[in-house]
């Protein structure tokens, strides 16, 4: 696929930026896709203060990502005027433009933003001062729609992360609501999502869901969550009372924050081509997902373990709102056929059940002095040497259900004393070792910026060298970690200063720097230890005792 194309009428230098605006899209599906697009954008400026420019409703979705450093919330109306006011007070030098609307354009243009940067459409080219052209072609995925604007300006755009971190106190929203309608903590859920803004065209028939979900209680003994906003409370509301088993209507019932925590719940979810179906799937709940006239190549649902059902006839994709014949693309998918498809995700092996409902805790881990031997630069990966029993003490964590995430800084690779292949390479021979002994790591992050100002590649307000929480909070965000019970283990002060920062435990090991880290530490005051061990074994059987206490 060939990449979008620029045309530039003023220059500017990215490297200078110190302040961003994005403008959110408007709805919940786009909204969803759009997340891999600013974690890749927070990854090409650590240092810059990213805002993003989002309705009110849908705020939320965004309060918990670690790449978001500020809300503009647009309000219910003079949205306009409004914004571009708000906008021109903080002084963004750059706005980029992920919805296509000449609205957006034209609120950046009056906020006498320098630079805009969006996609040529809608006669906004004129607004814009960096144009982008999409590429010429087959229509991509939504979702690298919107990477292909940093991809045209060769800003970085690493990967593409599936999942989002549910907002704090998701966990007791979720069990209030399911608590007051009366369910089983241990019952299987399933979520369903009948209707679609969009319109009619992409709704499965509603008698038909009804029938799924009473087929899946009888042979699962599952449980149906109605989902919809309030327009669709009739639909939902038609749905529960055809059925004949267990379900719960939270059809116009729920803000967002209500509906991501008790998607996070479900086994899966059941749905026609929704922005809730987006929602779901970043947060890691698979979905049988129901297509008739809209294309999945270009809005289904991000990630592995999906179901996608469709029988296109010659008239799919349409994109009409509503069927002018007979909805034929939706009538052929049978109650059978979408009853197996949730029965091939429902009968997985519970290990992956459980995975996708709830989250993981994590250690994370400092590398050197903690699990290998501290040496000084390392030059070559076959000098690497674990320190004794740090293979066991991972394989303890692993055996417990804790994530183990390495996080390190490796300011050699600014200094120009190795390069980012030997970096991988080290990690990967300490991890063959480690798994020689029974051991493992689930994850290596690492910071290659220089410490101080004026070195290359150092970057203005690094935010991922420790103690700076970057590394830890990239690493939840694309592993879904439980950060409520998760650890920092290290032996260095930085490690320690990391987890007072996150609010996280922290183990001091004795092992590397540690003993004289506990020096630096009451001299200066603290922050103290959650707990010293004498070594990553010792600091291990600590977390696995406190399993149930956290």
């Amino acid at each position: 696929m060939s990449l979008p194309t620029l045309h530039v009428r003023k220059t500017f230098e990215p490297d200078r930026l110190g302040s961003i605006v994005v403008a959110s899209p408007n709805w919940l599906g786009d909204a969803v896709l759009a997340l891999p697009a600013l974690a890749n954008l927070r990854r090409s400026f650590p240092g810059a203060r990213i805002a993003l420019l989002v309705r009110s409703w849908l705020s939320p979705l965004f309060r918990s990502l670690p790449f978001i450093d500020e809300l503009v919330e647009l309000p219910d109306s003079g949205e306009l005027i409004w914004a571009a006011t708000v906008l021109r007070r903080r002084g963004f030098e750059l706005a980029l433009l992920l919805p296509n609307s000449f609205r957006t354009a034209l609120i950046s243009w009056l906020a006498g933003i320098p630079h805009r940067i969006g996609y040529v459409a809608d006669g906004r080219g004129p607004l814009l001062t960096v144009g982008v052209r999409p590429a010429s072609g087959t229509s991509p995925h939504q979702a690298d729609s919107y990477l292909g604007l940093l991809q045209a300006l060769k800003w970085d755009a690493w990967l593409r992360p599936t999942k989002c971190l549910l907002p704090p106190g998701s966990d007791a929203e979720a069990e209030k609501l399911l608590t007051e309608s009366g369910l089983s903590p241990h019952v299987p859920l399933i979520g369903m999502t009948p209707g679609a803004s969009y319109g009619t065209a992409k709704r499965w028939p509603a008698e038909r869901f009804a029938e799924a979900a009473d087929l899946l209680a009888d042979r699962l003994g599952s449980v149906a969550l109605l989902f919809g906003s309030q327009r669709e409370a009739s639909l939902t509301r038609a749905i529960h009372e055809r059925m004949r088993g267990a379900a719960v209507d939270f059809g116009g019932r729920t803000t967002l924050t209500e509906l991501a925590s008790l998607l996070s719940r479900c086994a899966l979810l059941l749905t026609n081509d929704t922005g809730v179906m987006h929602l779901a799937s970043a947060l890691g709940i698979p979905c049988v997902a129901l297509f008739g006239p809209t294309d999945p190549h270009h809005t289904g649902p991000l990630g592995s373990g999906h179901q996608i059902l469709r029988d296109p006839p010659s008239c799919s994709p349409c994109r009409y709102r509503d069927c002018p014949i007979d909805h034929r693309c939706m009538q052929r998918l049978d109650v059978e056929r979408v009853v197996a498809a949730a029965e091939t995700l429902l009968t997985r092996s519970a290990s992956t059940i459980e995975e996708n409902v709830r989250r993981m805790p994590a250690v994370f881990l400092d590398r050197d002095g903690t699990i290998n031997e501290e040496i000084g630069p390392i030059q070559r990966p076959d000098s690497i040497r674990p320190i004794p029993e740090a293979a066991e003490a991972l394989k303890r964590l692993g055996e417990a259900g804790y994530l183990r995430i390495i996080v390190s800084n490796q300011a050699r690779v600014a200094r120009g004393d190795a390069t980012e292949e030997l970096v991988e390479a080290t990690h990967q021979r300490l991890l063959q070792l480690l798994q020689a002994d029974g051991g493992g790591a689930d994850a290596f992050y690492y910071c290659p910026h220089h410490p101080r100002e004026g070195r290359f590649p150092y970057r203005r307000d690094c935010l991922c060298r420790k103690p700076a929480p970057g590394l830890i909070q990239r690493a939840a965000y694309e592993r879904q970690v439980d950060m409520e019970r998760s650890y920092v283990v290290g032996d260095k002060v930085s490690d320690m200063l990391l987890a007072d920062r996150l609010g996280l435990p922290s183990v001091l090991v004795l092992t590397g720097y540690g003993r004289e880290s506990l020096e630096r530490l009451h001299a200066a005051g603290g922050p103290m230890p959650t707990h010293t061990a004498q070594d990553l074994l010792d600091a291990a059987e600590w977390i696995v005792q406190r399993r149930g206490l956290r």
